[in-house]
């Protein structure tokens, strides 16, 4: 073995960001796979949660909270409102429209969350009731960790100089 190659194998035991990757993944295929008959997909039963479970939320706020980038989730919820699953309406852009599930999306809803049910169950089944609450306890930690390590992270340090170049005098 190479000095590099020992260096890519500890990233795949010690790195948090690929384990959660590589986890991630596997979920997603897992719950894909339970949602299938229903005929969405785990990002769309995230986003339908993320929009029947609060009040009219915006586009804005969806991103927010799911972490994830406004533009990327616009394309998302385009294809629910072409699905007659979610409409929007009020103000413009992504910070003024309010989200609302229409009557097709509650009744999709209804059979998803019995799906989802019966898929954590499964899982928590697998992986034992236990064990299924500490990593959920575990991610919300790392996630956390994670935003207030990124902020501890930028281009520029307070006095303006680059990271990892001398601050002027």
């Amino acid at each position: 073995m190479t000095e590099a190659s020992d260096l890519y194998r500890r990233v795949e035991t010690e790195c948090h960001a690929f384990q959660a990757r590589v986890a991630a993944r596997a979920l997603t295929r897992y719950y894909n796979a339970c949602f299938r008959s229903l005929g969405i997909t785990a990002e769309q039963f995230s986003l339908l949660v993320g929009i029947g479970g609060s009040h009219e939320p915006t586009l804005a706020e969806l991103a927010a909270r799911a972490g994830v980038d406004a533009t990327t989730l616009s394309r998302s919820v385009k294809s629910l409102e072409r699905r007659d699953l979610v409409r929007n309406h009020g103000g413009r852009g992504r910070a003024g429209k309010r989200l609302v599930l229409t009557d097709g999306g509650r009744r999709l809803m209804d059979e998803s969350m019995a799906a989802w049910e019966r898929a954590r169950a499964r899982l928590a089944g697998a992986l034992g009731e236990e064990a299924s609450h500490v990593a959920g306890s575990v991610m919300s930690q790392l996630a956390v960790a994670a935003q207030a390590a990124a902020s501890a992270v930028s281009p520029t340090d307070s006095s303006g100089a680059q990271l990892g170049t001398p601050a002027p005098r």
